[in-house]
């Protein structure tokens, strides 16, 4: 198999990530997992509305980071509805035109995860509200002639009425079991697949949202992590490297040494990498068992002390940055500093060296880097190299 590259644009660094293709790592598979109950429902206009207004809906966002062009915040990265197309919405359900459905997720709460549709509902209670996210006044212009200049506001009563009792068909899916959180993942992952392409990361920062996420978010911060890595990435491919990075260090502090420990090996990890990761997250996503000022304190000083080895170059291998590497190297300096386990910048630019020339380290980052093998084989290299 042969590496991947992730590319954005000039502005961000390439990546080298896993091996596997998109739809391996978002697992589409041909049968529909049994763990994804649904049924039809039928929403009237003005419930959807005042759903969304009492946040009894969902439409998961994220912060745009620190780029000034990453414009486009949500769980959706299609691009965003122009106003002529908003108001051929509107229009639609005022003539009495079909329009498509959407589909909402069950969360645990019982409030819905917007799944897809995010476009229609947010043009709704715009609309409805009276103005544009901007601050714009909705007022219908490119419309049949009878409603051009109208407003929610003013509509005629009976046009109102019709309005507001329009149903709008929803396929709500409801997970269950173990692996219904991940199989609502795979399908989200089905479901865009003819739009614009999301990562996994991005897919994940809205189904498995909470303290563990907005702590990740956090960490992508720190300085020195900027510094490796380079600029903020359009589609999070700094936020999974830093997932990544913390999950490695808790797979290393659950093998702790006992590298050959057959049991103990498939406890901490079980591939792929990308299912590992969305358990990791629903299984640490409140934060409960991991420190966070420990582990916030370990993430800072292992970058830092990166930066002071071997400058942006830090983390790099075969001059980019590469997932698996990153993985191995950092999250083994996560687990001294939480350990207090003292690394010197010299033994950790003695070792990035030494990985960078040990041909079965190379091959544990370049190929099959999912696979349990590979994972644990630079774990325990990068391990045994950096802690003695």
């Amino acid at each position: 198999m042969t590496q991947t590259e992730f590319v954005e644009n000039d502005n961000v660094p390439d990546v080298v990530v896993d091996d596997e293709t998109e739809a391996d790592d978002l697992g589409l598979y041909e049968t529909a997992p049994s763990s994804l109950p649904y049924f039809g429902a039928d929403f009237d206009v003005a419930g959807l509305v005042r759903r969304l207004d009492d946040n009894d809906i969902l439409i998961p966002r994220f912060d745009p980071d620190e780029s000034d062009d990453l414009t486009i915040e949500g769980f959706q990265r299609q691009r965003v509805w122009t106003t002529p197309r908003m108001e051929k919405f509107i229009e639609s359900l005022l003539l009495g035109w079909l329009v498509p459905s959407i589909f909402l997720v069950v969360e645990p709460d019982g409030r819905y995860l917007v799944l897809d549709g995010q476009q229609r509902l947010t043009t709704l209670q715009s609309f409805y509200s009276g103005s544009h996210p901007d601050g714009r006044p909705f007022v219908l212009k490119d419309v049949s002639e009878h409603l051009q200049g109208a407003t929610f506001e003013t509509l005629s009563r009976e046009s109102k009425r019709r309005l507001n009792n329009t149903f709008i068909q929803a396929v709500v899916i409801e997970p269950s079991g173990d692996e219904g959180r991940d199989a609502v993942y795979r399908l989200f992952g089905r479901l865009n697949s003819g739009g614009v392409s999301l990562t996994a990361q991005e897919i994940r920062v809205a189904l498995y949202r909470g303290p563990l996420v907005d702590f990740i978010r956090e960490l992508n911060h720190d300085p020195s992590w900027r510094l490796l890595f380079g600029a903020a990435h359009k589609k999070l491919k700094d936020h999974e490297l830093v997932l990544r990075a913390v999950a490695m260090a808790d797979v290393i502090n659950q093998i702790a040494g006992k590298w050959d420990n057959e049991d103990l090996r498939i406890k901490a990890y079980k591939p792929p990498m990308a299912q590992f990761l969305n358990n990791f997250l629903e299984s640490h996503g409140d934060l409960a068992v991991l420190d966070r000022d420990a582990l916030s304190r370990a993430f800072s000083a292992s970058c830092k002390l990166l930066v002071e080895a071997n400058g942006r170059d830090g983390l790099k291998f075969a001059g980019r940055l590469n997932a698996a590497h990153i993985d191995a190297v950092l999250g083994t300096l996560i687990f001294a500093h939480q350990n207090g386990v003292t690394v010197t910048k010299d033994r950790v630019k003695d070792t990035i060296a030494a990985l960078r020339a040990d041909d079965a380290y190379i091959d544990w980052v370049s190929r099959s880097t999912s696979h349990r093998d590979s994972v644990y084989g630079r774990l325990r290299t990068a391990s045994s190299a950096l802690l003695g």
